[in-house]
């Protein structure tokens, strides 16, 4: 540019004034010098700009005005840009608890149920906070295995054992998993966990059931799956963790207090308020004096809070879960992000027939009535026919809405526990139907009605902490179930039903086996001052898991809700003062989607099975 002022500089042209020829030829001169130095630059410069089209230069020293035509050449515009995936926001309140699961694997376990669990090795490395997760499905583009030594879905061998025999209704088919890592190598120990059922593929109304694993603790699993229809079937079997993720998830689960709640205390007298950070689990890091020890020993519970600088602990008012607080914590403790990628989650696994495989009617006779539902004979085993649960074990009636009120009349029902529930308590309301009545409504409870034409009453009870929810809780007017039953009265006309299993996946095991335990015993002395009592517990679910964060794996695995299913079966399936409900079965093979609130099929099953044992007669009273 200075280059240019001195060629159109005029005082460069002497005494050269007016328009005069010699005046003009300077002109001339100096346009002819100004036009010949663009061309010039303007070479230089295309030269200049081809030369960096292929070098790597800083991007600070562009300018993406000069250089946009680089960034053209190097994308391709056919394809649309990759956008980052945004998070829910972490700011959704509620105001009542809602469902959250969380997962653990048990240690050496064989067994003969859905699905098994076994405890390996922990991973001892961390990682920063991974990018979120979709379920994954079965597909020709599969994601090829990287890890070594990590079961590998499509190198996993499957195959039904006797696939050439001819099988008939009452039957059991068995298939055998071999786990093979990435190189086709057949592992040498157990631990993965699976998700097995059969599915028909040429009858209305369509028909599924489950499948039950036995881990052989060597690398292989046999698969059972009972026949109880004819036709042709589908085997369907799911890799939903590989044992690494299992120990994994073992590792954060047994973990305490990477859940975070906060509570505020308030002095109602001043209106001063102050929160504070509370656990399940003591804290070590700190001294008695610095927390607030809310813990109740007689019903196995801890809750630990951070003291208030001025306030007494026995101002704890409302609490609720941290949620960005406790996914930071929980994310810090995971190893091998990898593990909960594609395609080591969720994997449907390739299952090998020599031919399509059909059942036929069977040529021995069956029973055409299935004995009452009692406390020793399960629903659990049976299939879904369409949208109803067929149990193989006990007569499951399908109860129309006056079966229901019949079944129930005269009766008071106390149901216990987290949403779960509360969708039952929900689905009476509407059926029976129940109304609010302040009369006899006792100010204490979150949810309850009356029907006065049969005689009915339920109510409602969430459990106490921890209770997983963004919103709000009344920490004071929350009550434990082992208190709750002891104060029951109970008798003939008295039915309880408890479940609570979803907010306790994130915590060690233990603390879910402390709690029941208290409230096995508080059932014992309610039945031994009350024997006509009716007691049910109801087992876990699968829940949804597409789409959502790594977290709600690390804290919510359909593993750890399982684990939780096996203790349950374990405390009470001998004990003849409770009923245990088993749904896990239903939900592994239910035609609905997994969600943590089942849909209204999934519901209105599990009452069938409640209301069999209560009422197995077609004559109810």
């Amino acid at each position: 540019m200075v280059l240019f002022d001195f060629v159109l500089d005029r005082s460069t042209d002497g005494d050269c004034h007016g328009n005069s020829p010699r005046c003009l030829m300077a002109s001339y001169r100096r346009r002819a010098a100004a036009f010949v130095l663009v061309a010039v630059f303007l070479t230089t410069f295309e030269f200049l700009f081809v030369t960096l089209d292929n070098v790597e230069i800083p991007k600070l020293l562009l300018k993406p005005r000069l250089f946009r035509r680089v960034e053209t050449r190097k994308y391709n515009t056919d394809k649309p840009p990759q956008l980052k995936q945004v998070s829910p926001p972490n700011d959704m309140t509620t105001t009542t608890p809602h469902e959250y699961q969380e997962f653990v694997p048990l240690t050496n376990i064989t067994t003969t149920k859905p699905h098994q669990l076994k405890h390996t090795k922990p991973l001892n490395s961390s990682t920063n906070s991974p990018p979120q997760l979709k379920q994954v499905s079965q597909s020709n583009n599969t994601k090829p295995c990287e890890l070594k030594h990590v079961t590998c879905p499509p190198k996993t061998k499957t195959v039904v054992l006797n696939g050439d025999r001819l099988y008939h209704k009452g039957d059991d088919l068995t298939v055998r998993v071999v786990a093979r890592d990435e190189g086709g190598r057949p592992k040498t120990y157990g631990g993965d966990f699976f998700r097995a059922r059969l599915v028909s593929t040429d009858r209305l109304p369509l028909a599924s059931s489950a499948g039950h694993v036995t881990d052989h603790s060597n690398g292989t699993y046999t698969m059972q799956f009972p026949l109880y229809w004819t036709g042709n079937i589908s085997i369907k079997i799911q890799l939903v963790h590989p044992s690494e993720a299992v120990a994994v998830l073992q590792r954060v689960r047994e973990t305490p207090n990477k859940r975070v709640f906060n509570c505020s205390f308030v002095d109602l007298t001043t209106n001063a308020t102050q929160t504070r950070q509370c656990y399940s689990s003591i804290d070590a890091s700190m001294t008695p004096r610095q927390l607030c020890d809310l813990s109740k020993r007689d019903v196995n519970v801890t809750w630990i809070c951070e003291k208030p600088d001025k306030l007494p602990c026995s101002t704890i008012s409302m609490c609720h879960y941290a949620s960005t607080t406790s996914r930071v914590k929980t994310l810090g403790l995971l190893s091998q992000r990898e593990l909960f990628q594609e395609p080591y989650i969720e994997e449907e696994l390739k299952v090998e027939t020599k031919e399509p495989i059909r059942v036929l009617e069977t040529e021995l006779a069956i029973p055409q009535h299935l004995p009452a539902c009692t406390w020793d004979k399960s629903a659990a085993q049976g299939y879904w026919s369409g949208k109803v649960w067929q149990s193989s074990v006990c007569d499951v009636r399908v109860f129309s809405k006056n079966d229901i009120r019949q079944c129930l009349a005269n009766k008071t029902v106390y149901m216990y526990g987290d949403s779960t529930i509360r969708q039952w308590y929900l689905r009476l309301k509407k059926v029976l139907p129940l109304f609010n009545d302040n009369r006899t409504m006792d100010s204490t409870v979150l949810l309850g009605g009356d029907n006065s034409q049969w005689n009915i009453s339920v109510r409602y009870r969430f459990h106490h902490f921890p209770i997983q929810t963004r919103g709000w809780v009344d920490f004071r007017q929350l009550r434990y179930i082992a208190d709750e039953l002891d104060a029951i009265h109970g008798g003939p006309n008295t039915v309880i039903f408890l479940g609570l299993w979803a907010h306790f996946t994130a915590d060690p095991l233990e603390m879910i086996q402390s709690r029941l335990y208290a409230i096995r015993g508080a059932v014992h002395r309610l039945k031994q001052r009350s024997p006509g009592t009716r007691v049910f517990v109801r087992t876990g679910t699968t829940r949804e898991h597409s789409g959502v964060r790594l977290e709600y794996y690390l804290l919510g695995s359909d593993c750890l809700a399982y684990q939780i299913t096996e203790v349950i079966r374990e405390m009470f399936r001998a004990d003849p003062d409770v009923v245990v409900l088993d749904t896990w079965d239903m939900s592994v093979c239910q035609p609905g989607k997994d969600s943590v609130h089942p849909d209204q099929t999934m519901v209105d099953n599990q009452l069938n099975i409640l209301f069999s044992h209560i009422c197995p007669n077609k004559t109810a009273s």
